[in-house]
């Protein structure tokens, strides 16, 4: 028998954003499945590296909103 904590978890900070689904998802080639993987190392160099915004929910969410609603990208 495992013993329980009284303890609630922290409420955490959470933000609504757009979501899309697709019905079908193209099949990657070599080359491009190769490109993907090198860009997703890239980024997380960057990141690892430092060079990266931190945004706070709002700013978050009104980026996803701009690009959802085709403002910038």
């Amino acid at each position: 028998m495992t013993a329980k904590s009284n303890r609630k978890p922290e409420p955490r900070a959470t933000t609504m954003v757009p979501v899309t689904t697709m019905e079908e998802l193209p099949v990657l080639s070599e080359e491009e499945r190769a490109k993907l993987l090198a860009d997703l190392k890239t980024a997380e160099a960057e990141i690892a590296s430092g060079r990266y915004t931190e945004l706070d929910a709002e700013a978050f969410r009104q980026r996803l909103l701009d690009i959802y609603r085709n403002k910038t990208r």
